[in-house]
């Protein structure tokens, strides 16, 4: 099967697709008709495998302490805007935090307390921003393959827009 699916997903070059890269279980055959009763499954469907494969490059990027988390979602949504924030130059208090994401003051202070206790997050006065322990190993191919990601899923997109509207 796996000989298939490279055949089947790799560009004009015989480059193989960053999903295939990915693992089995994020690459779409065009043959799969999702049900007719989810409205516009198959963008759904493209954007849903967008955000888990970025999700799960964030884990494999940060290690197992970042995601032990018993609510790893939110933690992770919390550093991500937190790194929002700090490459704008602009460290952010928890209000704003909690305000901007729509989570509780006393979560967000939960979770950036344990971004501390990691060394992820360092406060400054009554704000707070990422340390400099996001900058990963391979940082240049790592993001060169979340781009690769975004751009084959927008591809897509644009080809199932251009195709007529939605399809199952």
């Amino acid at each position: 099967m796996t000989m298939a699916l490279t055949e089947h997903h790799s560009d004009k070059s015989g480059k193989l697709s960053t999903w295939v890269a990915a693992g089995e279980e994020f690459v779409l055959l065009d043959t799969v008709q999702p049900p007719a009763r989810i409205a516009m499954a198959r963008e759904r469907l493209l954007l849903t495998r967008l955000y888990l494969g970025l999700i799960r490059s964030l884990n494999d990027d940060y290690g197992a302490d970042f995601v032990k988390q018993n609510d790893s979602a939110t933690f992770r949504t919390i550093g991500i805007y937190l790194f929002l924030r700090t490459a704008m130059c602009s460290p952010v208090r928890a209000s704003t935090v909690a305000q901007a994401l729509r989570l509780p003051r006393a979560t967000v202070l939960r979770r950036l307390e344990e971004m501390i206790k990691q060394g992820y997050v360092e406060r400054i006065g009554n704000a707070y921003r990422v340390t400099d322990k996001v900058n990963i190993p391979d940082l240049q191919q790592r993001l060169q393959q979340r781009i690769d990601m975004i751009l084959e899923t927008a591809r897509e997109l644009s080809r199932l827009r251009d195709a007529g509207g939605p399809a199952h």
